[in-house]
């Protein structure tokens, strides 16, 4: 796409949210996560792909293994329990970055919406 891509506050951008299924059952250890997302953005070689993500209460263990993600939250709650036992919790109009590799316990605590970066090294050749 060759202009701007605009945004709603609500994290909406030129289509509505979806029911998507992002989240694998495998890895829920609690709840459920009924989800909706769209993906805005994705760069020609894959490596960045910007979107909004929904979910209800939930919680799964998450990692990029070769993997960055930024979010801002828009609206909700979720809980992000660090490998050392410290959680750190966000709310609307605050962000996180997952570094790659590091492995988490994440628990939506309250329907939460997102707007996400996710970056991954492109493959080499």
């Amino acid at each position: 796409m060759s202009k701007v891509i605009k945004l709603g506050r609500n994290g909406v951008g030129l289509r509505e949210l979806e029911k998507c299924s992002v989240v694998p059952p495998e890895a829920i250890l609690t709840g459920f996560a009924d989800e909706l997302g769209d993906v805005h953005f994705e760069s020609p070689d894959k490596a960045v792909t910007i979107g909004t993500w929904q979910s209800t209460p939930y919680a799964e263990m998450l990692s990029y293994p070769d993997g960055n993600e930024y979010s801002v939250i828009l609206s909700g709650k979720v809980a992000i329990t660090n490998p050392d036992g410290s959680v750190e919790t966000f709310a609307a109009g605050e962000s996180y970055i997952l570094p790659a590799g590091v492995e988490v316990r994440f628990e939506v605590i309250e329907t939460m919406r997102k707007v996400y970066v996710l970056y991954s090294a492109p493959a080499a050749n």
